[in-house]
């Protein structure tokens, strides 16, 4: 080969090398562009520091109320929300709380006071959407959207939260040690949620909702913003044949570690959803049961029986709500721990369980117990992780 076609050769690869980096460095510089502003374009959800994909569309309001479907909040808050078609009316429950909410309306009924929505319930679609924003309060949850980052941030508030604040800029990486990415750049004072130890980096969420690793050396003391909030029962140690009050009994020795109870039937539901309590009738032998039983450190966890049949007397919800309301009274007014519900007959398993639903909430917040006594027709895999007791016959 001469030098001349030699000389040439080079000249072809060099000028096919400079084309190669050419066209890399735009791919690059597109890539970077694309990656700017597609890096927050599509709605994120992170649910108790895990992101999570919904059912349906999630929608935001021009004033950042945010609405989930119905769909959603079923999957990820109430697996037994109810919506009553020929009414229009939703109803939700979850630990402490009950709501009613009903289609385009803005009061919704929570725990039995009327609230003012900054959403409502609505159609959109064909599908029902509820406003979460305003509902943060029934499901026990902390809510922010950061706009930023197009993102939805949910936290239980009954689960412990840990924080710390930024001592130097730095830049949060999606993983430890080397060939990491940087996820976003903090500043001195911004504040992390402390998710995990990992010696010398942390594990934590930014506030814009992206987790990722800091040394651990750059943050302040950490500080507790809430703790792990748990309800454990006690086993429940219930002393049926000592349950008629009209009975003569001896003092007995109770086990300390349980929760040593009584049930005898004081109350009773009648045809109109009132709430009748037959104590009354028994005046002097109720009180000598209850010395008897305050000296035996007893508790009385009375139940309620039906007259009547269920799909008469609990198929609304202002009926169950009557029933419910009247009934915690009567339990508070005479100290008693709670209720035991023991139904003869259920015609209606749905309104049967719709009243435990919306009973529950109702007693916790009360500080009071709830059992059950099976029927034949009681699912107990419905209710087992709804009420705190399940007493079999």
């Amino acid at each position: 080969m001469t030098i001349k076609n030699r000389k040439l050769n080079r000249k072809k690869v060099i000028g096919l090398l400079a084309i190669i980096l050419i066209i890399l460095f735009i791919i690059m510089i597109c890539y970077l562009i694309s990656k700017k502003n597609n890096k927050y374009k599509d709605l994120s959800i992170l649910l108790n520091n895990e992101f999570i994909k919904t059912i349906n569309q999630v929608v935001i309001d021009e004033n950042d109320n945010i609405y989930f479907s119905k769909d959603d909040i079923q999957k990820n808050f109430d697996g037994t929300i109810y919506y009553n078609e020929v009414e229009e009316e939703l109803i939700t429950t979850y630990n402490t709380h009950v709501a009613l909410l009903k289609l385009d309306e803005k009061y919704a009924s929570i725990n039995d006071e009327n609230i003012e929505l900054k959403g409502t319930l609505k159609q959109i679609d064909g599908k029902i959407y509820m406003p979460l924003t305003d509902l943060q309060v029934v499901y026990d949850l902390e809510i922010r959207y950061s706009k930023k980052s197009n993102r939805i941030i949910i936290d239980d508030i009954n689960s412990k939260k840990v924080e710390a604040k930024i001592l130097e800029i730095t830049n949060v990486k999606n993983k430890r040690g080397l060939l990491n990415r940087t996820l976003e750049k903090l500043i001195i004072g911004d504040k992390v949620v402390i998710l995990e130890d990992s010696g010398r980096y942390k594990k934590v969420r930014t506030p814009l909702g992206n987790i990722g690793y800091v040394k651990s050396k750059i943050l302040s003391e950490e500080k507790i913003i809430r703790e792990d909030i748990k309800n454990e029962n006690q086993e429940l140690n219930a002393y049926k044949n000592y349950s008629n009050i009209s009975g003569i009994y001896d003092n007995i020795q109770v086990d300390t570690s349980k929760l040593n109870v009584v049930i005898p039937t004081f109350f009773y539901i009648d045809k109109n959803s009132k709430v009748l309590d037959r104590t009354m009738n028994t005046t002097a032998t109720y009180s000598v049961y209850k010395t008897w039983t305050d000296n035996n450190n007893l508790q009385i966890l009375p139940s309620l029986e039906n007259s009547s049949t269920v799909s008469t007397n609990l198929l609304s919800y202002s009926q169950r709500t009557s029933v419910i309301n009247s009934l915690k009274e009567l339990i508070l007014k005479n100290n008693y721990i709670g209720i035991n519900i023991k139904f003869n007959s259920i015609d209606d398993i749905n309104s049967f369980n719709r009243f435990i639903l919306e009973l529950v909430p109702r007693f916790k917040t009360a500080g009071l117990k709830v059992a059950v006594t099976l029927a034949n027709n009681v699912d107990k895999s419905k209710i087992e992780n709804i009420v705190d007791y399940i007493v079999e016959e």
